[in-house]
C-alpha cells in the first residue's frame, strides 16, 4: 500500500489517497520504481510519496490469485473507510437533515429528512436549499441543519448498498419515535417484514 498525490480529490480531508498493488519485491524497491519509467501502473508515476505499511497487508500468500483477492478485499475496507483507492472515489454516504417541525402536526421526537448522495452531506444540503437539479421540497422549504449524529457511519460502494443502508435508517429514526421523509425504499424493507 502506496501513498499518492491527491489525484482525485480526497473524500475526508485526513485521508490520502492510495495505490495498491500485488508484488513481490520489497515496499521501498517498488518505491523508487514509482519515480522511474519502470513503473506500473502507468498513472502512478512520480506521483507515489510513501509506503504506508500501517494500512497495508503483511501476510505472504501462496499463490498471486490469492494475494489479489485478499487485496480486493482490503480495497473495499479502505473504500468504505473513506479513502480513495486506486483513484476509485465512487463512495455513497447516507445522510440526515433535521427540519422545521412546525410543518408537521405531530413531528414526534423531531422532524428528519433521510437521502444519499455521491456528494458530501453538506454539499447535497445546499443543493437541496437551492432548489436546484434534483432536491427535497421538504428540505428546500423546512431543512434547518445537517443531523451527523443520526445517520450511518461509513461510505458506501454501490447506489443499491447506499440506498437500503439509507431505508435502514429511516425505519430506525421511526421506531426511537421521529417523523421521517425521504428514504423511498424504506417501504420495500417495511413490506418484507
Amino acid at each position: 500500500m502506496f501513498e499518492t498525490d491527491d489525484l482525485v480529490a480526497r473524500n475526508e480531508s485526513g485521508l490520502p489517497n492510495l495505490l495498491t498493488i500485488v508484488t513481490s519485491r520489497a515496499p521501498s524497491e517498488r518505491l523508487k520504481q514509482f519515480n522511474t519509467t519502470d513503473g506500473k501502473p502507468k498513472w502512478a508515476l512520480g506521483h507515489v510519496r510513501a509506503h504506508r505499511a500501517d494500512l497495508s497487508l503483511s501476510k505472504s500468500y501462496p499463490t498471486s490469485q490469492a494475494a489479489r483477492k485478499a487485496m480486493r478485499r482490503l480495497e473495499d475496507r479502505l473504500l468504505r473507510q473513506g479513502f480513495v483507492v486506486n483513484r476509485r472515489a465512487h463512495h455513497r454516504r447516507v445522510y440526515v437533515i433535521e427540519l422545521d417541525a412546525s410543518a408537521v402536526s405531530d413531528a414526534g421526537r423531531g422532524f428528519l429528512y433521510v437521502g444519499e448522495s455521491s456528494k458530501t452531506p453538506r454539499d447535497r444540503f445546499e443543493v437541496h436549499k437551492s432548489g436546484e437539479r434534483k432536491y427535497s421540497r421538504w428540505v428546500r422549504n423546512h431543512g434547518v441543519r445537517l443531523r451527523p449524529d443520526l445517520a450511518p457511519d461509513g461510505f458506501f460502494l454501490s447506489v443499491n448498498e447506499a440506498e437500503l443502508a439509507e431505508a435502514e435508517c429511516r425505519l430506525r429514526l421511526e421506531k426511537q419515535g421521529y417523523v421521517v421523509r425521504g428514504a423511498h425504499r424504506a417501504q420495500e424493507l417495511r413490506s418484507g417484514d
